[in-house]
């Protein structure tokens, strides 16, 4: 079986679609295979997409996606038949991803910048996201430091990109904030988001085309997390 084709991935603006339409190649007890998809699969702190699937006479409630050893599977409260569906994510819930995902690479990108530290931990939700950070302990001058920046580039408007790169070229060009150790050497060629001068770094989650997309930050949180670990929980306004 050949893998899923997975439509957002070719760029930013490809994460705004919200209509596919697809062909079913496998299907189990409790899930479909599908030959494309829009919908996102849990992993890397970011959850699952929901939707529908649609066909004629039917519909079914896509409640969670998995990807396990490269297969993705939707899994659905009624299984279709064989042949053709409509798939329509619940785009809400997408969009909230959208400014969390993209939030998070930002505050991951300055807090290495200016503090040295790596992005060790972080799970979006749709109303406040963590992230954390090794070696930190941050003070309260440092979360308000942290907060500003972050939010002086949410209103700087700066681009947000998506490609890919050859993985050579990916770990001739990052440094230790990429954490490039944890993506399977099998994996040659590297979906990159980068936000302008802000961030670059492998990422296979959905993104907006925009920081300005984002609002502003308020950080609700902090607190320490183990030996040279500090979590920050953040909102968006």
């Amino acid at each position: 079986m050949t893998g899923t084709e997975i439509l957002y991935f070719p760029s930013a603006d490809a994460c705004y679609l919200r209509k596919f339409d697809a062909n079913i190649v496998e299907s189990g007890p409790d899930h479909v295979i599908l030959d494309k998809t829009l919908f996102y699969a849990e992993a890397g702190g970011q959850p699952t997409d929901t939707g529908m699937l649609r066909w004629d006479g039917g519909e079914a409630r896509v409640w969670k996606v998995t990807k396990e050893k490269g297969v993705i599977k939707h899994y659905v409260d009624k299984l279709p038949p064989s042949g053709q569906v409509h798939g329509v994510i619940d785009w809400d819930r997408r969009y909230a991803h959208m400014h969390m995902h993209t939030s998070q690479h930002v505050i991951s990108g300055l807090v290495f910048k200016i503090y040295g530290a790596r992005t060790v931990g972080n799970q979006i939700h749709s109303d406040h996201s963590r992230v954390d950070f090794q070696p930190a302990a941050f003070t309260p001058e440092d979360l308000k430091r942290i907060e500003d920046e972050c939010n002086a580039v949410f209103a700087a408007a700066k681009p947000v990109t998506i490609f890919e790169e050859d993985r050579i070229a990916v770990e001739n060009r990052v440094d230790d904030r990429a954490l490039m150790d944890l993506i399977p050497k099998s994996i040659k060629r590297l979906r990159i988001v980068k936000i302008q001068d802000v961030d670059y770094c492998p990422c296979g989650g959905t993104h907006l085309r925009n920081t300005s997309e984002v609002g502003r930050m308020h950080i609700t949180e902090s607190r320490s997390k183990g030996k040279e670990t500090d979590r920050i929980v953040y909102e968006l306004l």
